[in-house]
């Protein structure tokens, strides 16, 4: 893209009404403590609640800080300390087939899938360093290291799980499997309520 084009969608952007950039968003911050930001064509913007969340951001929280973003299809993301999350795709109309891929790098989150995957042959793909994760219609939670990534299935739904080393799916409430740089994928082990907690309480 030329500086030109990248100038004048910018400028486009900017001349939009607070209204119409509200219509074009596809969700918005509904909860927001501590240091939140949206990285928006390669600037940082701070987020408060109500503020709207468009396709390409780059949510990042830092310490002590919780943020929670409802998307229009009902999917809600939770994230917690140092955490950060790109929206490359969200394609989402009522009764059509959808499409989500968002990029988490690093820190800890939990997403609760809307519609966006609900009608036949949609997809919602997460991409992480360490695994490409085939999210259908589910409640997960997961922490990134930079070597680690530890993923459980909260709720009913399955979890497709790609890495380098192979392939594993987690289907049943409370499954959770870690994944290490360089080893092979762990067993997947069932959560105990103090892990289940343990959890919880860092998006919380």
């Amino acid at each position: 893209m030329t500086l030109l084009r990248s100038l004048l969608i910018l400028l486009t952007f900017l001349a939009l009404t607070p209204q119409a950039q509200a219509d074009s968003s596809i969700g918005e911050a509904v909860k927001v403590e501590g240091s939140t930001a949206a990285l928006r064509r390669d600037q940082l913007y701070a987020l408060t609640k109500t503020d709207p969340i468009f396709l390409m951001d780059e949510l990042r929280t830092g310490g002590a800080s919780r943020l929670e973003v409802s998307f229009k299809d009902g999917t809600k993301l939770y994230m917690g300390d140092h955490s950060n999350l790109a929206i490359d795709e969200m394609v989402y109309n009522p009764g059509e087939k959808g499409k989500a891929v968002v990029e988490f790098g690093k820190g800890v989150f939990r997403m609760v899938t809307g519609q966006i995957n609900k009608v036949k042959g949609s997809e919602f793909l997460m991409l992480t360093p360490l695994a490409t994760i085939g999210i259908r219609g589910t409640d997960f939670w997961g922490h990134h290291t930079d070597t680690k990534l530890t993923i459980a299935l909260l709720d009913n739904g399955v979890l497709d799980i790609t890495t380098s080393d192979g392939n594993i799916t987690l289907t049943k409430p409370l499954s959770a499997v870690v994944i290490e740089q360089g080893k092979p994928i762990g067993k997947v082990f069932t959560l105990t309520q103090e892990q289940l907690n343990a959890a919880k309480a860092t998006i919380e």
